[in-house]
């Protein structure tokens, strides 16, 4: 190959490379823009009425993770009484409707994840399930 085309092929797969860099940022900058969106959110709409939004935060560019607390310890028991496939289903409750912004922001590939928690008897908390929300 002569100089000018080794060149022009460098010179394109230096572009190619870096689409794909800031491709990945990008996504990146949805998942932060979906947990920014969730936060506001969650604060006008708590998860499920009575629960809390304890943390949101973007986790690389793939995922949004939203913790939330569930603080009446009978529906704690109820949940914890539930096979593993019905408290999957419970954490939907905690999930924002089908037709909120958020689906909007984040494309099909992302994920949002949410982990319902509780309190335990010394005052810190346990992950009761997490699953995914359904886009």
């Amino acid at each position: 190959m002569s100089g000018p085309i080794k060149r022009s092929l460098f010179f394109a797969i230096a572009i190619v490379l870096a689409a794909q860099v800031s491709a990945c940022g990008g996504d990146g900058e949805r998942t932060k823009k979906a947990a920014k969106w969730l936060k506001d959110y969650s604060l006008m709409n708590p998860p499920n009425g009575n629960w809390v939004a304890t943390d949101i935060k973007a986790v690389g560019a793939d995922r949004v993770v939203m913790d939330v607390l569930v603080p009446n310890k009978q529906q704690v028991g109820q949940i914890k009484s539930r096979t593993k496939i019905e408290q999957s289903h419970i954490v939907g409750l905690a999930c924002p409707p089908k037709d909120a912004e958020i689906w909007t922001i984040l494309d099909s590939s992302q994920i949002l994840w949410v982990n319902l928690t509780a309190y335990t008897d010394n005052g810190l908390t346990e992950t009761l399930i997490g699953a995914s929300c359904k886009h």
